[in-house]
This record gives structure tokens, sequence and C-alpha cells, in this order.
């Protein structure tokens, strides 16, 4: 996990053991060592991806640390004009989870087209190393507890109720402009200076230090000269950031 995600589970090991227990008693496989030595010779990648969705943590909610949101609402989207923008608005949700993140953006950035506010054409793209998380983003159907954290305003015009009103999913003019696919964060980045605003939140703090190190170099590169970084409210990035500056906690520019 730590070689190739980044991710540093040796200070949860037990918790790791108990996460995985189960599906390794279904397996026949009796230590983590016979795990490790099965995964490696599994071309399928069917054991990894089923260790990935087990040990990384896909807590997520809309509006999650709203202070994000009402600044890129109030400060950034604001200074977006037809002569200093491309045809596009690129978003990059990394470590996007089950897509909350990237609907609350879609749902945010069609609210402020709506109010009267200038946006190119938008692409919002969702990655995570689960499998099942990325699963979960592409269906889009979330229980009815979710819709609480909702802005009363978008339930109105962006939310979808299913069976009964026990779940929901939001309209298509929320749902067709973000795109998922599975992807490892240490991997290849999905474009080069392509993204104008990149959210990659309470990511970081499972990752080794080297791993992040890296990490904040692939984000980097991702980001068009001039757009945005937002992390975690949790992560301080205490590294060589004379590349980034530094906007207000937890935001950066390139």
């Amino acid at each position: 996990m730590r070689s190739q995600y980044g991710i540093d589970l040796s200070k949860k090991r037990t918790l790791s053991e108990c996460r995985l227990s189960a599906e390794l008693e279904k397996e026949g496989i009796t230590s983590l060592q016979q795990f490790m030595r099965r995964m490696e010779l599994d071309k399928t990648k069917r054991l990894e991806n089923m260790m990935l969705d087990k040990l990384t943590t896909n807590y997520t909610f809309f509006m999650r640390e709203s202070k994000h949101f009402d600044y890129l609402r109030e400060n950034i989207l604001p200074t977006l004009r037809p002569d200093n923008t491309g045809p596009f608005y690129r978003v990059w949700s990394a470590g996007c989870s089950t897509g909350e993140e990237c609907y609350t953006l879609s749902m945010l950035l069609h609210d402020y087209t709506r109010q009267g506010g200038f946006l190119p054409f938008l692409e919002i793209t969702g990655t995570d190393a689960s499998e099942a998380a990325v699963k979960g983003a592409k269906e889009a159907v979330y229980p009815m507890r979710e819709l609480a954290d909702i802005p009363p305003r978008w339930q109105e015009k962006y939310v979808k109720k299913l069976d009964g009103n026990r779940h929901f999913t939001l309209v298509p003019e929320i749902l067709n402009c973000c795109k998922f696919r599975q992807m490892n964060l240490l991997g290849t980045v999905p474009g080069v200076a392509q993204f104008d605003l990149i959210f990659c939140r309470n990511v970081m703090i499972y990752f080794s230090e080297d791993a992040r190190e890296r990490l904040i170099g692939q984000l980097y590169r991702a980001l068009k000269p001039g757009g945005y970084l937002f992390v975690g409210h949790t992560e301080l990035l205490a590294w060589n950031s004379a590349q980034f500056q530094y906007i207000c906690p937890a935001v950066y520019r390139k």
C-alpha cells in the first residue's frame, strides 16, 4: 500500500487486519503475508481492488467543509471573465470517494451561473483508488439521510427523490458534467496544466511523508498557472511550497 499508493497503514496494522479478516477467510488465506503473495500474482487486480476498498476510508458527505465552497463562490468565481479564461472550466476532485464532493461542486457552479455569474463550459473529473467508491459515484444514488446536508434551495432545483423517498439522485444537469474513473494519485495525472481548480481534501492525512511530497508535485503539475488547490482544513502543508502561493487556510494558488 505504501510503495504503490502512498497510503501509510504501519500504525494501523491491527485495524487493517480486522478490516481484511472476513475477506481473507472467504479466500482461504491465513495470513497477511500469504495475501500479499497471492495479490502479487493476481493479474486481474481483484484482490488489490478488494484491499483498497477495505483499507481506505471513503467517509464523505455533501457540502463537507462548507467554508471552502463559500470561499470559491465569493472570492474565486467572481474573478472569472471571458477575457481571462479558456472555453472550459475544469475541476479535479482527487480522492472523490462516492461522488458527493463532485456533485456539490457541480450544484454550486450551476447555481452560480443561474444567479447571473459567468462560467465557461464546466467539466468535473473525480478520481479515487477504490473501485467500489468510483462505482458509487457513477451510480449517484444516496440515502435520504444525506439530503439534510444539501441547501434547501438546491434541493428544490437539483434533487430527484427515488423509490418512495428512501433514496435520491440528482438531475441530469448536475450529473452530466461529472466524470469518474479509478486512479492511483501517485500514477499518471489526468492532465498536465489542465485544471483550473483541484480539490484534494482529507487525502494526504493517510499518506506517508514521501508520498505526500510526490502527490503535491502531481497536483502542481496538473494545475494551470493561476489555478487553485484546496486541501483539508487539518492538512497544513509545511512543505517546499515556494511553488504554491498561500492564500488562506487550506487554499493555495499556483
